[in-house]
């Protein structure tokens, strides 16, 4: 029975990793806490609701759909949203505080055309993985090898890439990457758009799983954000691992107590790490001079 509570986790820790990752790119490069994000999580999956269960799309298609619908989202927050307050000299709070008056307003709008029920997809699934005592059901045994799939190959591209290393770049020091010729602001645009990405695949394969509903996108910031702090603000490895042991953290939790002591375990680990370790389990390397 353990075995299949930490496959569980393992699925759900996989896919908080991709989300903090996505999160990641955002706040390790331009320092914008991006709490939208939790908005282009929960519009994702119901672009995905929409072109699979209303349209009548192929699965196929409609979660491409569902990626690209994320990423304009995430690119139409910084061009509206965030470049405008930028360039106007405003401060990083009122960057926050506008972010989550724009998370408000796609809850609200979420609420007003589809109702604060859960929605659930009609997926046909072939069969399930076995493991050594349990098994992973359904999309979940997918889902682990999309999502640990895409954040490999991220991590590749981000270590033995150009563009890697522009990015890299941009997060160390924004004004000396633009003395070397880094186009910065074409670079956000596409960090947006591939953060934008990051959480509309993490959210159609949740949606495959268990359904959605106007409220998933804030708990999934949660766990994002609690996995950048465990694995290390800065570093785009942390939220990977950070992510990984969070999804254990939360199914051993939910195995030995009850699912309801899964947020406050979360909270507790948050508040560990802000005290005693705020670099994380790997810290961002610092040059002396």
């Amino acid at each position: 029975m353990i075995i299949q509570f930490l496959g569980n986790g393992l699925v759900n820790g996989s896919l908080i990793a991709l989300t903090a990752l996505g999160f990641a790119l955002i706040y390790n490069t331009m320092r914008v806490f991006h709490i939208a994000y939790a908005g282009i999580y929960l519009w994702a999956g119901y672009v995905l609701y929409v072109f699979l269960e209303l349209l009548h799309w192929p699965l196929i298609p409609s979660v491409l759909a569902a990626i690209i619908a994320g990423s304009l989202l995430s690119v139409l927050c910084e061009l509206l949203l965030y470049k405008p307050l930028r360039d106007r000299g405003r401060s990083s709070d009122s960057l926050m505080i506008s972010s989550v008056g724009l998370l408000i307003v796609l809850v609200s709008c979420t609420e007003l055309f589809f109702g604060n029920a859960a929605l659930f997809l009609h997926i046909s699934t072939a069969g399930k993985f076995l493991g050594v005592e349990g098994f992973l059901p359904g999309f979940r045994m997918p889902g682990l090898m999309t999502a640990l799939i895409f954040l490999g190959m991220f991590l590749f591209y981000l270590k033995y890439t150009r563009v890697g290393i522009r990015i890299r770049a941009l997060r160390d020091n924004e004004t000396l990457s633009r003395i070397y010729g880094v186009r910065a602001g074409r670079l956000k645009i596409a960090l947006f758009a591939l953060s934008g990405a990051f959480a509309a695949i993490a959210s159609v394969l949740s949606a495959m799983d268990v359904g959605i509903n106007p409220q998933i996108g804030l708990p999934v910031f949660i766990n994002a954000f609690v996995a950048l702090v465990i694995g290390g603000v800065g570093r785009f490895e942390g939220p990977v691992i950070g992510g990984l042991l969070l999804g254990l953290l939360q199914a051993l939790t939910e195995y030995f107590f009850d699912s309801r002591w899964v947020m406050m375990v979360t909270f507790i680990l948050l508040i560990f790490f802000l005290l005693l370790r705020p670099q994380g389990l790997i810290p961002e390397k610092s040059r002396a001079f």
